[in-house]
Parts: structure tokens; sequence; C-alpha cells
């Protein structure tokens, strides 16, 4: 049993120095790739404001429009977690404003969110074979022939309906070109040698692997069904200000440190207990953060806050717990199993029921919505790490003999 409690508590341990680590890297030696990245509010960013132009081939229809802001929604938010926002500037408008948090290359972001990325397979006699609304998937890869080695090229996969026609038209044209175009613009003109059946293949451009990866962003994120301008566009700075954060940080160290003393004022040595565990909860949901490159708004903190209150939450229910089995005349180490035996069914359903609102916040939300919800979740989990599987360890492994015999010095 003690063995059980030392793995435990060196998995904690370990976890936790990773963590410091991590959070070390990016909030005090400043490491450009763990900084924490803020949002439009606490860093500022760019806002480009684009309109849909009616062309020959597209007009800009509320659908067309409404469609526009799902791919561009699509390309900024490829991850989930940076806190982009696209929005029509009204209910009938023809505009589209673009928020990207952090960013500071207007030229940049409008080449990624405003390019129409039509791509097109075409035979000799211009006839279209398959087009970007074919492809299932894109991605950068390093070519491995010998005359391009570690040339940046784009590698694709066509759906079914792609395959089939892609292969019924390289069988056909075997010895002849098919160019590939993007945005009518020659990319790559390969001759067919073999017919390609498994709609598999790769396309090389003479990209550098910034482009390559832009262009396979561009592509998994469809094109543009109508034509849109750039009409303005600004770096904004941070509308909350750096003092702003400062306050809001001490306010958050106060806040935590009152929490700590309530919780050692109600449960004695568990509140100690409560107070670690806390601590290392703080600690990885802020690593957490920043592997994720999760961006830190308003409402993401809301989030980490709440979950914050839910860690607490589950220890003062797990405490509870132990009190009443104390109560019942248990040992004080029989009253701790049982506790958090007990317990864990409750917290686990709590915790379960907060996980399936942020999965449907994040599924049918967008921009800061959808940073609140990844925020929660990540706390949520944190939280049943920290204060079922942490705090258990550390109960067990600072119990001694004279506090077992001593219920009132142990909980109060």
């Amino acid at each position: 049993m003690r063995s059980k409690v030392t793995t435990s508590l060196i998995l904690v341990i370990v976890v936790a120095v990773v963590a410091g680590v991590i959070n070390y890297q990016g909030l005090i030696a400043k490491n450009a790739k763990l900084a924490p990245k803020l949002g439009l509010d606490l860093r500022g960013g760019v806002r480009i404001v684009l309109e849909a132009q009616d062309t020959e081939s597209a007009k800009a229809t509320n659908e067309a429009i409404d469609a526009a802001v799902s791919v561009i929604d699509k390309r900024v938010n490829a991850l989930g977690v940076s806190e982009a926002i696209a929005v029509r500037e009204g209910a009938n408008s023809k505009r589209i404003i673009v928020e990207l948090p952090g960013w500071e290359d207007p030229e940049r972001a409008k080449q990624l969110i405003g390019k129409t990325a039509l791509l097109e397979f075409k035979t000799d006699d211009g006839k279209v074979v398959v087009s970007g609304s074919n492809l299932k998937n894109a991605q950068l890869v390093f070519s491995q022939e010998q005359d391009s080695l570690g040339e940046p090229q784009i590698s694709f996969e066509l759906d079914a309906a792609g395959t089939s026609a892609f292969a019924t038209a390289t069988q056909a044209n075997i010895g002849k070109v098919i160019t590939i175009y993007l945005d009518s613009q020659i990319l790559m003109s390969p001759t067919v040698e073999v017919a390609i059946t498994d709609g598999k293949g790769v396309i090389s451009g003479g990209f550098t692997a910034e482009q390559a990866s832009n262009y396979a962003l561009l592509l998994k994120s469809g094109a543009l069904p109508v034509k849109l301008t750039a009409i303005s566009e600004q770096v904004v700075g941070p509308s909350l200000g750096a003092a702003f954060v400062r306050r809001s940080a001490w306010a958050a160290v106060i806040a935590f440190a009152l929490v700590v003393l309530y919780m050692l004022f109600m449960y004695r040595y568990l509140g100690l207990v409560s107070g670690i565990s806390l601590l290392v909860y703080v600690d990885i949901l802020m690593a957490a953060y920043i592997v994720l490159r999760a961006t830190l708004s308003l409402p993401a903190i809301g989030g980490a806050i709440l979950s914050l209150g839910m860690a607490v939450d589950a220890n003062c229910i797990i405490f509870e717990r132990i009190r009443e089995e104390l109560g019942l005349k248990k040992t004080v180490k029989g009253a701790i199993g049982a506790g958090f035996s007990r317990a864990f069914r409750t917290v686990f359903d709590s915790n379960l029921t907060v996980l399936v609102g942020t999965a449907f916040l994040f599924y049918f939300g967008s921009g800061t919505v959808r940073g609140f919800a990844v925020t929660l979740a990540l706390g949520v989990l944190t939280s049943m790490f920290t204060a079922v599987f942490a705090s258990h360890s550390l109960v067990d492994l600072l119990l001694t003999p004279g506090i077992a015999r001593n219920s009132r010095k142990f909980l109060g």
C-alpha cells in the first residue's frame, strides 16, 4: 500500500515539475515559443474589414457571405484556441470583420484570410478533372526524392468522388499533361506516367515551408465562394492595458491566498493538503495553456477562474464526506479511504456535466466562446487530477501516527 502511495506521489511530482519548467520558460525566461498568447483585449492584434463583391461568376448573396464567414473562421481558427473572430458586420451587411489576437502583420493576415484558394486540376483541353471541393486533406510535407530532397511540398488526398474522377482522368491522359492551378495561376504541370488510383499525390511549386503550410491550410478550409476585398486594416492596441493585467494578477494572488486560508481554518490538516494541491493545479493548468497555445482573453480567464472554484468545491465535498465518516466512529485512515471513494462519484458526475456543456459550447460557438469552453474544460480535467488523485496521495503520505490518533488535529 505504501509503495502505491509513493508511486502516485512520484507521478504527481514529475507532472508538477515538468509543468513548472514549462511555466518558467514561458513566463519568466520569456521563451518566445512558450510565451502565453494574450487576447485582443489584453495584447492587441490585427483587425481587418472585408467587403464582398459581385462578380460575373459569383454574386454576393447572404448565403454566399455566410459561407465565406465559415471558410474564414476555419482558416483563422485551425486549432480552435487562437480566439480569432470572423463575423458579419450586420445581418444583411456585405462586410466581414476579422480580429486576430497577437498578430502584427496585416499583409500576411490578408493573404491568409482573403485568398480565394480555388484549386483546379485541368487537362490539356481545359477540362476541370477535380477541384478543391474534392480535397479530403492537405498538409505540408518535404520531398524524399533524390533530385528534390527536402523541398517543401503539399501532400493531398482526394475524397471518394475525386479519387474516382482522378483515376479516370489519369488513365485517359497517360503521356499527357494535367496542370494544377491555384486561383488561375499555374502551380505545376506534371506529365501523367501512370494512372493514379489511390487519390493521393503531392504538389510542388518552388514553395518555401511557410508558403506550403499556408496553402495547405487554405486548401483544407475550402475556397471562398465570393470575392472579398479588404477595405480597412489596422493594428490595434490592447483595450484593457498593462495596468489592468497587473491588477488582475494581484487580485488572483490575493484571492488564491484567501481561499487557502479559508481551507486551513475549516479543515486544518486537510486544508494544508488542499492548498498544496491547488498550487499543483495552477501549475499544471498554466502549462497546459502554454503548450496548447491557448489565447488568454477575459472570457478565457473567466473559464480558468470558474474551474478553480470547481477544484476547491471538489475538495470541500471530499473533506465533508471524510468528516461524516469520522462521525461514524471510523479511524482516521478508514475515514480517508471511505471519504475519497464515496465522494468520487459525486465529484465525477458534477465535472462530467460541465465537460458536456463545454463540448457543446466549443462545437456550436466561435471566437471567445470557444476559448472560454477550452479553458474551462482544461481546468475541469486538471481539477479532477489534483482534487482526487494528488490530494489523496498527499493525505496518505503526510498522515503521521500522531495526527491519525487525533481526529481534531486532522480535521478541526
